[in-house]
């Protein structure tokens, strides 16, 4: 797998992103791959643990881990990134990040049907700003993108996902058109 890239791993709230990522972390590591995987959200806490979670520091938790995937792709590394990127401005602010870098991107989209969503929602047992309406709404109108790789996470385990994923990346894909997969976000409602 060729470096100097980007892999992003998108999709609604609990649709199997993070739990797929550190076996994807793990998986490349044990193949020799190195495992930088930045997570948004563990960023935006370390950063930001007072937040109320406001459109403002949410965008800052991502230039901040854009700057650092910057930094690393710079350094000859594949960078996989970990957040929902639902939003154009989320978006954007990465493509902003990589203008003038030859870094090439992947996006990788994990699918869930709503129900399951909020079901995994229920399960869970970390503080958050999402109710079980917002975490239905958001898997129920995800911006899915043509060009990425979707992964259904409710079939299959993580480790299988995160071996397609590998798989995948190894076909050499071509990678997606940074300018279209911003402009397919959604706006801020």
């Amino acid at each position: 797998m060729a470096a100097n890239r980007i892999v992003v791993l998108s999709g609604p709230p609990c649709s199997g992103k993070t739990t797929v990522g550190k076996a994807l972390a793990e998986v490349r590591a044990s193949a020799g791959l190195g495992r930088i995987h930045l997570e948004v959200d563990t960023l935006f806490e370390l950063l930001f643990p007072e937040s109320d979670r406001n459109r403002d520091d949410r965008l800052r938790a991502y230039a901040g881990a854009h700057l650092l995937a910057r930094m690393f792709v710079g350094g000859g590394e594949t960078v996989v990134l970990e957040c929902t990127y639902a939003r154009r401005d989320q978006r954007a602010s990465l493509r902003e990040a990589l203008a003038g870098s030859s870094a090439l991107l992947w996006v990788v989209e994990f699918f869930v049907a709503p129900d399951e969503a909020v079901s995994r929602f229920r399960e869970r047992h970390q503080a958050t700003d999402l109710d079980e309406a917002l975490v239905w709404e958001r898997a129920e109108a995800f911006p899915y993108f043509d060009e990425a790789l979707r992964i259904g996470s409710s079939s299959g385990a993580p480790e299988e996902h995160a071996q397609s994923i590998i798989t995948w990346l190894q076909q050499d894909p071509r990678p997606v058109d940074q300018d279209e997969w911003t402009r397919a976000g959604r706006g801020w409602n």
